[in-house]
This record gives C-alpha cells, sequence and structure tokens, in this order.
C-alpha cells in the first residue's frame, strides 16, 4: 500500500508541474501587490520575479535528461 502511495505522488509531483505551479504561484502574487499599488522599483523586482519562474519552467521542459550510467 504504500508503495502505491508513493507511486502516486512521485507521479503527481514531477518537474513540470511543481514548475508551473511556481509561474501560477509567483504571478498570483505579483497580481495581489499590483493592485495594492507598487513602485518602479517594485515592479522592477516583480518583473524579474516573474521571468525567473518561466525560466525554471522552460528549464525544466528542454534541459537534456541525464544519461542513465550502469554498473
Amino acid at each position: 500500500m504504500f508503495s502505491r502511495l508513493q507511486a502516486q505522488l512521485q507521479s503527481l509531483c514531477t518537474s513540470e508541474r511543481l514548475s508551473a505551479f511556481l509561474v501560477y504561484a509567483v504571478g498570483a502574487i505579483v497580481g495581489t501587490y499590483a493592485a495594492k499599488g507598487m513602485t518602479p522599483l517594485q515592479w522592477a523586482g516583480a518583473s524579474m520575479a516573474v521571468i525567473g519562474a518561466i525560466l525554471v519552467a522552460v528549464m525544466v521542459r528542454t534541459w537534456p535528461k541525464k544519461a542513465e550510467v550502469e554498473a
């Protein structure tokens, strides 16, 4: 039973899904603060955070996989 639950969690928490959630979460946080009002310096920091989250998502999807070593 535990191994089945562990397999379900591993398939649920893939890096693609987690990186997509990161983009969503950063966008939601930035949007919340943008609605309250931000200075130009805060806008610059927020835009860099969004760009960084998108960069992580792109790297996860395009980075080549490591070659498996056989012993």
